[in-house]
């Protein structure tokens, strides 16, 4: 039986190692694996080719006061940091905050609203501002943060956005700051 095997066996080592000298193009192998953008996006997610770098100010026409989860922040410039403070609402980030621990120095935020990541500003109070909670302001809107008194690095907090026109929403979660 050994012997009527060994040829079989043979025969399919060898056309398992015969290799196309053709190389597959990148278009090829997308359209292969069903990546060629053929398939329509679900409107329920967010865009995967939306930039993820905050801009000066909101888009227009939008609810200041609907924060957003924040989902890639990958491009987003802080700018220089010693650290900083996340919101957490339930398991979603809502405001990355940062700052420098100079006190002279002002405190960075971001926010998504109306589907963009907007940048906020804090008055000077450096990184014990941001920590012990501070107002962030944008273009048309204002973020206050209110954490549980103390030290620890992970408190109770509410947040309150309000708009130009003195619509606000409150946020209550997690203030995590590192």
């Amino acid at each position: 039986m050994m012997r009527r095997l060994l040829p079989i066996a043979i025969v399919a080592l060898a056309a398992c190692s015969q290799q196309s000298t053709e190389q597959e193009s990148a278009d090829d192998f997308a359209a292969r694996i069903g990546q060629d953008g053929s398939q329509q996006l679900d409107p329920a997610q967010p865009d995967p080719d939306a930039p993820n770098t905050a801009q000066p100010a909101p888009p227009a026409n939008v609810d200041l006061t609907a924060l957003q989860q924040l989902g890639d922040v990958g491009g987003v410039n802080l700018g220089p940091r010693d650290g900083g403070c996340t919101l957490m609402v339930g398991e979603q980030e809502m405001l990355i905050a940062a700052a420098m621990k100079d006190k002279a120095l002002p405190g960075k935020a971001v926010v998504r609203v109306g589907s963009t990541l907007v940048m906020t500003d804090a008055a000077i109070g450096g990184l014990e501002a941001v920590r012990r909670g501070t107002t962030f302001e944008g273009e048309g809107f204002k973020v206050t943060v209110r954490p549980a008194a103390g030290d620890a690095q992970s408190r109770p907090a509410n947040v309150i956005v309000t708009d130009a026109a003195g619509k606000s929403q409150t946020y209550s979660g997690t203030w995590i700051c590192a």
